[in-house]
């Protein structure tokens, strides 16, 4: 599961450098929600392509929003239903053994790259909130 959560923790960062509490809560109460949509359209694609939902891997940063909140975040996983796994075992998924045909510069996730190589062209993703973007600044446009 990739998604755009350093976009979230560059606004992080700014409204804390800048000591605007009610900012830095804004983009934290943000998050998790964004990330739950992410989650969704993973479980989602993954059905699509595979059939079932496969064992996921997902890729987070080490940053400030991460290390305040990585508990509220691992609650809404453990809510759906995740567990956690080593990635080794993660990666004793069949659907990690599919043809991966993408050749990109985009930080393009593996369902997204399973998807292009059957001929999928339609990225499933999920807007970040403008305030977000608008606080990040130049770091929200990186790679988009």
């Amino acid at each position: 599961i990739n998604s755009a959560e350093w976009v979230f923790a560059a606004a992080y960062d700014k409204a804390s450098q800048q000591r605007d509490e009610a900012a830095v809560r804004q983009v934290a109460e943000a998050y998790v929600p964004y990330m739950e949509q992410m989650v969704t359209n993973a479980e989602k694609q993954s059905l699509y392509l595979f059939g079932y939902e496969i064992k996921q891997v997902l890729l987070l940063h080490a940053n400030a929003l991460n290390a305040e909140h990585l508990g509220e975040l691992v609650a809404m996983l453990k809510r759906r239903g995740y567990t956690f796994i080593t990635l080794d075992e993660a990666l004793q998924d069949r659907a990690y053994r599919s043809p991966n045909t993408y050749a990109g510069m985009d930080g393009a996730s593996w369902l997204d790259q399973w998807g292009v190589s059957v001929g999928l062209r339609q990225k499933q993703d999920v807007k970040i909130p403008v305030f977000v973007r608008g606080l990040a600044g130049r770091a929200a446009y990186f790679g988009y």
